[in-house]
């Protein structure tokens, strides 16, 4: 059973009152199928090997494009967050050097 990123897989239950499992694969780590990495719809993430019990399903044009932009979204949040330190970052190292000159030119100014 072969299965690419973003496809969802969905566990049988093997009794009545168990409610069956459905998720999205998010990492292939056999070198062309299984075990997959799937992410749970209630959020659980765990390592599956399935078996006759499951099945797979491609994701639609549209659901892809989903998880594309969700994606997209996640790696542009991270992106600003790096942004906003590399900024912090900068602007107290030029308050420092202002902080440094004024500081010098003040010493100056005593002589």
């Amino acid at each position: 059973m072969s299965a690419d990123v973003g496809d969802r897989i969905t566990l049988h239950a093997n009794t009545v009152d168990t409610p069956d499992r459905t998720g999205t694969i998010v990492g292939v780590l056999g070198t062309d199928g299984p075990p997959y990495r799937v992410r749970f719809d209630n959020g659980d993430e765990t390592i599956v090997t399935p078996g006759p019990d499951a099945t797979i399903a491609s994701p639609s044009v549209g659901e892809r494009l989903e998880q594309v932009a969700d994606k997209a979204t996640e790696v542009a949040g991270e992106a600003a967050e790096r942004a906003r330190e590399v900024a912090e970052d900068a602007t107290g190292r030029a308050a420092r050097t202002v902080s440094d000159v004024a500081a010098s030119v003040a010493e100056r100014l005593e002589r």
